[in-house]
């Protein structure tokens, strides 16, 4: 019985052995049969450039507004989207308890003004002490203080908007509780918009006031607009070490709505004196290093690389790569480490 044992576990160990040496041989194109592949040379590039990145449409102003006393909204008299012009009436709150508040201010200024009226002829004809006509006018002037006071808080029961612009945001409805510095309704400009890119800090040095870009908005069927750059950043971003750049676009007829993403194309003369590949020529492997495939006697050989930036013409290569070699850009599918080929197309 141990001997049937000891038998089977030879003829497994076996069997797994001769499985594992066809397996290893089957991944080296042992049959000869070559590959059909395209190839490209590494190269430098020369010339203006356009490197790819993605944004954000932002408004080119954003105007909050709140109302300046607490209160319950009465009326909202525009919905988001609406067009408003400068010194419309937005909304508006209950004026009950202002208004009550005004009246009994106006009372007691005309009460103080008549004291002050009957008083100072009595003081002329030294009837009255100054003292006490010192106390009617400071009485007078506070009157008409706190008239003041009560009639700006119920002029402030209605909210005017400063510019013209669209309702971007109406935080209020009816019946709510306005607070004062709580925005109830921002005001936004969209006939010019800005790009917001991030872009690496590696990179920023690179990018310069009235650069020119291509922007392609997917949401507008990828619609191609032109802009120019005007605002750099000069705080990074202290998790993902990239600076702010605002792209400016002209928007005169609305059709770009703050918060679209957006592919940017921005144009720079190239001065890298690095190497580049196309970038479908760059795999990836199990642990996230880059390679390609190099061409050498007709076989592949694998080369691990370092990128850097990202073009629309392709990659940066920083290191593992010579001028002028040639690599596989296409029939990468079917290839291994010292892989027979066939170049069919350069």
């Amino acid at each position: 019985m141990n001997k049937n044992k000891i038998w089977i576990l030879t003829v497994i160990i076996f069997l797994s052995a001769g499985y594992t040496g066809c397996s290893k041989s089957s991944g080296k194109n042992l049959n000869n049969t070559a590959v059909n592949v395209q190839v490209k040379e590494v190269t430098t590039l020369d010339g203006n450039e356009e490197i790819a990145y993605s944004g954000t449409i932002e408004e080119s102003e954003s105007t909050p507004l709140s109302f300046s006393g607490v209160g319950t909204v009465a009326r909202v008299l525009v919905n988001e989207g609406d067009f408003v012009s400068k010194g419309q009436l937005l909304a508006t709150l209950n004026e009950e308890t202002y208004k009550n508040t005004y009246e009994m201010t106006l009372a007691t200024l005309k009460q103080a003004e008549d004291a002050y009226k009957r008083l100072q002829p009595m003081y002329k004809n030294g009837n009255l002490p100054e003292v006490k006509l010192v106390e009617v006018e400071t009485g007078l002037q506070q009157a008409k203080a706190a008239a003041a006071i009560s009639k700006k808080s119920l002029d402030d029961c209605k909210l005017y908007s400063p510019v013209s612009g669209i309702v971007g945001k109406r935080s209020i409805e009816p019946g709510m509780t306005a607070m004062p510095n709580f925005s109830s309704i921002t005001i936004v400009k969209i006939e010019k918009v800005f790009a917001r890119v991030p872009i690496a800090e590696n990179e920023i040095a690179s990018v310069k006031k009235g650069d020119k870009a291509k922007i392609k908005i997917a949401a507008l069927n990828n619609t191609e607009f032109n802009g120019t750059v005007e605002e750099i950043g000069i705080l990074a971003d202290p998790l993902a070490h990239t600076y702010k750049i605002k792209i400016g676009i002209n928007n005169s007829n609305r059709q770009i709505k703050p918060g679209m993403i957006c592919n940017v194309n921005l144009a720079k003369q190239n001065k890298s004196e690095g190497l580049f590949v196309p970038g479908n020529a760059v795999l990836v492997d199990e642990q996230g290093r880059n390679y390609v495939y190099a061409v050498s006697q007709n076989k592949t050989v694998k080369k691990y690389i370092k990128t850097g930036k990202l073009l629309k013409s392709g990659v940066e290569v920083t290191e593992g790569l010579n001028l002028g070699e040639q690599i596989v850009v296409a029939g990468l599918q079917k290839l291994v480490d010292n892989s027979l080929i066939s170049i069919v197309n350069q």
